[in-house]
């Protein structure tokens, strides 16, 4: 099939059309993992504010999660331990506000925090950095409840930032992820639809349907996930297919795993590189399939 045939050039426009609807998704699903890891260290944050006979009942369960190497530390090496953990802590908590208060729905705040975090040259990326604040934080959480466990009571940690504070920016990031969360939504129907106007064309080879056909039902897949409340990166365009299936308390059926179908040789071309696209990961754009 050549580049100047008609439907050839039609596959293209339609491929370019979905690429571009999936790279805004890949953007919301990055802001909406930022907003998700920036709650669970806020509330990490709160946790260590409270007295150790205070915490609340989903902090005291984070014990079962402790290996028994770590559970048999002495108690000195652990109570050393926490303290670095609450010092750096503290140290970022200041740096981690600034990020947690920001608006995402604005086109500047999106971009400072993504192309920060596409900078190869930069020391640690905002993505990176609220990842590894939220670790360190549940990490603290963790000592104390073994500190606990093993009869050595903790006050609460003395946190520079009122506990009012991190409590109405709670609320916020909440409220923004819902609206990141429905963005995401209407940008897989909006992809959906797409696809299902590809299959509509009479045009298409079978071939490259049945490829399509794969595509129609990770959609509906990623749909469901979303409605029961999933992770973003959970998504068939983010995780690879075998991580899909692999979703705690989310009663789904099985993700189907989109695989190349056996074309007939003049329909090749254009469809297996489609075919390569379409199951690669979201960071693959359709120029980087060219030499593959």
């Amino acid at each position: 099939m050549s580049s100047n045939d008609p439907l050839n050039q039609t596959m293209q426009n339609d491929i370019a059309k979905l690429e571009g609807k999936r790279k805004i998704l890949q953007q919301i699903v990055e802001i909406t993992n930022a907003l998700e890891s920036m709650q669970e260290s806020l509330n990490a944050v709160l946790v260590l504010g409270v007295a150790s006979k205070d915490l609340p009942e989903d902090a005291l369960n984070l014990y079962s999660s402790l290996s028994d190497s770590l559970r048999n530390l002495p108690i000195k090496q652990v109570q050393l331990y926490y303290s670095n953990l609450e010092t750096l802590i503290k140290s970022q908590l200041e740096k981690i506000l600034q990020y947690s208060g920001l608006d995402y729905s604005k086109d500047e705040n999106i971009e400072f925090i993504s192309l920060s975090s596409d900078d190869e040259e930069a020391t640690a990326s905002p993505l990176d950095m609220l990842d590894e604040f939220k670790r360190t934080a549940q990490t603290a959480v963790s000592m104390r409840v073994l500190l606990r466990k093993r009869g050595v009571p903790t006050p609460g940690a003395t946190i520079p930032v009122s506990p009012q504070v991190i409590k109405s920016q709670l609320v916020d990031l909440d409220n923004q992820e819902k609206q990141q969360r429905k963005q995401a939504e209407e940008k897989i129907e909006d992809m959906k639809e797409d696809v299902q106007g590809m299959l509509n064309n009479p045009d298409y080879p079978d071939g490259m349907k049945e490829i399509l056909k794969g595509v129609v039902s990770n959609l509906e897949q990623d749909k469901k996930l979303l409605l029961a409340g999933a992770s973003l990166c959970k998504l068939s365009f983010v995780a690879e297919a075998e991580e899909i299936v692999d979703v705690q308390d989310v009663e789904v059926e099985e993700t189907i795993e989109i695989t190349a179908v056996a074309e007939p040789a003049e329909e090749s071309g254009f469809s297996e590189r489609a075919s390569r696209w379409l199951n690669s990961p979201w960071d693959v754009s359709w120029k980087d399939t060219a030499d593959q």
